[in-house]
């Protein structure tokens, strides 16, 4: 069992706003440099782009800390073989924000416990050292990295699956080109980033590349690009832009809150 570190004091109780600054709600600025900034709850310095216009900074430990350990404990006792609906199942509770780094850990975990449940030979400990990988990937990497996270995270499944280090010649080749192939996916609907098509895009881009290697035959939903139930919550949404977003044909419709898209008679 990886021992995650808790930066966060247990007796601090605070309430998380779903979008922008957990602290304040407002929307955050995306900087194209990094400064030295003090985290609101434990008070660790890091170096971030990402600013709140109060203020307000909370580091990456913080910002997905309940959301790791509920990914892990999600995917080790889920017994789906379906990636896409193990990962909105996980999306859906609310330690997990609408966007944020916890998105780079949920894509190989859930990839691994997918796997494992279709045969595959990954062990619990191998789904922890995914978990524990993708968590040193910083919030925000998407721009100033110029590689998202959760296409990165896939590369981590596929690391993980295939037991690569630096020196190991089977593998090495393929899977570096195969995250390239996972990332053009990613990046095919232009910005700006949005945490739940990139994760859509890395699983279904990984899910195509674990079938044609031979190392699993998923099920034919895991293939259906899902219909997204958070483009309400999401100022930068691409709206009809993206592959994910719910566009009803012929009709008049009104989002609700919640998602939900309601007729409206012509």
């Amino acid at each position: 069992m990886i021992q995650l570190k808790v930066t966060s004091p247990v007796h601090v109780v605070r309430e998380e706003h779903a979008t922008g600054c957990v602290v304040c709600g407002k929307e955050l600025i995306y900087a194209e440099t990094s400064t030295l900034q003090k985290c609101v709850f434990c008070g660790k310095e890091q170096e971030s782009s990402i600013q709140c216009p109060d203020g307000h900074f909370v580091c990456d430990d913080c910002h997905r800390g309940d959301a790791l350990g509920l990914i892990e404990v999600a995917a080790i006792n889920s017994r789906k073989t379906n990636p896409i609906e193990l990962a909105r199942e996980i999306m859906a509770m609310p330690s997990v924000h609408l966007h944020g780094p916890e998105h780079h850990v949920l894509v190989p975990v859930v990839l691994l416990a997918t796997l494992r449940n279709l045969g595959a030979e990954v062990s619990e400990r191998r789904i922890q050292e995914a978990l524990f990988r993708a968590s040193q990937l910083p919030g925000g990497i998407c721009g100033m990295w110029g590689a998202c996270g959760a296409g990165i995270g896939a590369g981590i499944g596929l690391s993980v699956l295939r037991r690569l280090t630096a020196l190991k010649k089977e593998g090495w080749g393929e899977t570096n080109q195969e995250v390239g192939e996972i990332l053009q996916k990613v990046g095919a609907f232009g910005g700006p980033r949005c945490c739940k098509r990139s994760t859509y895009s890395a699983l279904l881009a990984a899910i195509d590349i674990l079938e044609r290697d031979g190392v699993a035959t998923f099920p034919k939903e895991a293939h259906i690009p899902p219909v997204c139930k958070d483009f309400w919550r999401n100022q930068q949404c691409l709206q009809e832009a993206c592959a994910y977003h719910p566009r009803p044909k012929g009709k008049n419709s009104a989002v609700k809150a919640g998602g939900e898209i309601q007729e409206v008679p012509v």
